[in-house]
């Protein structure tokens, strides 16, 4: 499909589509759909109920603008087609979800992959957010990463990014160490491990996220 193609609520109803997550009522609708040009992503705010449908508009809002923001960064999703204010179009990235086997084949080379795809983020202004969720972190049959779900993402202006900018990267470079924590906590060194303990601290304060005692148990076993 050529890039910033139109796609019309017609088209996008008369292709195959199949689900991809669960339904929220909050959050857009998530769809593989199988265009004659080969699948892409759609999230669509038209099928959340009215009482909270403008909240996943919103979503959907911030997530477009995010993603206009780094259409020139390998490894994220990129913005496909023009659509309706409800819906994105969004380049179907290829992988797996980052899990143990995964990780433990290689934990050092995907630890540098993830921390320089943060830092590419990071010099278009963009913060993840929510790097610690294995199902936003796909390794490809090549065993390269890639970066999905930039819902949660935030792009502060210049102002916010001088206060909070070393707080937010401080966030997206945790989500590395506690990888190598959970899955190969013998790779971490004590820095690591004192840094992994230190923001699985800070994390409890935030009860909006599932978190894991895992990375924490295993890094202060290390520091023993």
């Amino acid at each position: 499909m050529s890039a910033l193609a139109v796609l019309s609520r017609g088209d996008l109803s008369r292709w195959p589509r199949h689900p991809l997550g669960k339904p929220s009522p909050f959050k857009p609708s998530v769809w593989r759909v199988e265009t004659p040009e080969g699948p892409i992503v759609v999230k669509d705010a038209r099928h959340v109920g009215l009482s909270t449908r403008w909240v996943a508009r919103w979503l959907v809002a911030r997530e477009r603008k995010i993603l206009e923001r780094l259409g020139p960064v390998e490894g994220v999703p990129h913005l496909t087609a023009s659509t309706d204010p409800d819906c994105i179009a969004l380049s179907l990235v290829p992988g797996q979800p980052l899990d143990e086997r995964l990780f433990r084949e290689r934990p050092r080379e995907i630890v540098a992959q993830l921390l320089e795809l943060t830092q590419r983020l990071h010099a278009h202004g963009v913060f993840h957010l929510d790097l610690h969720q294995r199902k936003n972190v796909l390794v490809d049959g090549e065993g390269r990463l890639h970066l999905v779900d930039f819902g949660a993402a935030v792009a502060p202006g210049r102002v916010l990014r001088f206060f909070f900018g070393g707080v937010l990267d401080y966030a997206d470079r945790q989500a590395a160490y506690k990888y190598l924590a959970r899955f190969t906590p013998e790779e971490l060194s004590e820095a690591e491990a004192r840094a992994v303990v230190r923001y699985g601290r800070l994390r409890w304060l935030w009860p909006f996220a599932p978190h894991s005692r895992r990375p924490q148990a295993s890094a202060r076993a290390r520091l023993r």
